[in-house]
């Protein structure tokens, strides 16, 4: 997970206005600049579990 966060904070320092991860469980993550958000502020009713 180390990866991911270094290429979250890559994203970030690049001016991204949203880092979106998923990991192995299908579950989303949403990023900004201030941290962690409970939901993408961008696409508010982007699914937090994406379904196979």
């Amino acid at each position: 997970m180390e990866e991911m966060e270094f290429k979250r904070n890559l994203y970030l320092e690049a001016q991204a206005m949203e880092v979106w991860l998923c990991n192995e469980e299908s579950q989303m993550k949403f990023y900004n600049k201030q941290g962690e958000l409970e939901q993408s502020l961008l696409v508010p009713n982007f699914p937090k579990q994406i379904k196979r």
